[in-house]
């Protein structure tokens, strides 16, 4: 075996010897919408139970319908987490006992979880050297007749 093929926690070369570099997205608007909303002192205005105020304070409800409006759907909804988001976007799919996603090993557990917690089978394919997302080239040899989705992960500011 060759140095190449031993993993760098192993003793090999690493293959990136350099962190990625930050992709800053947080600038002076949104320092000022989050003060705006801390000083209110009503961050979600969740209140459980069947009443308006079981659908979020008036910044949420506010985020929801311009994002509602800007893809041109009838409802968006925000959640307290990406890992939410992952297990309701499975859910809403239908994904189900047997059906295969696609996705990508290089990523938290969340993501497997969401498709097992519906009974899916989480199907690994490649990553690329550059960008640590999914390799299109090997995510179509994975695709079969029981293939239900594809879910792409998102790394570093790269869009997969």
């Amino acid at each position: 075996m060759t140095s190449s093929n031993i993993p760098a926690i192993l003793g090999g070369s690493p293959i990136v010897r350099n962190n990625f570099p930050p992709h800053v997205t947080i600038g002076i608007e949104e320092e000022l919408a989050v003060q705006k909303v801390m000083k209110s002192g009503v961050l979600s205005h969740f209140i459980a139970g069947d009443r308006s105020e079981s659908l979020g304070g008036p910044n949420i409800r506010e985020l929801e319908n311009m994002w509602a409006e800007r893809f041109s759907v009838n409802f968006a909804v925000s959640m307290n987490s990406a890992t939410s988001c992952l297990f309701a976007a499975i859910g809403a799919s239908g994904i189900g006992p047997g059906d295969e996603v696609i996705t990508s090993p290089w990523t938290m557990s969340a993501t497997a979880s969401a498709i097992l917690a519906y009974n899916g089978i989480p199907v690994f394919a490649d990553i690329e050297k550059q960008t640590f997302n999914l390799d299109p080239k090997d995510v179509e040899k994975k695709i079969t007749p029981r293939t239900k989705a594809i879910l792409p992960v998102h790394l570093a500011g790269h869009p997969a």
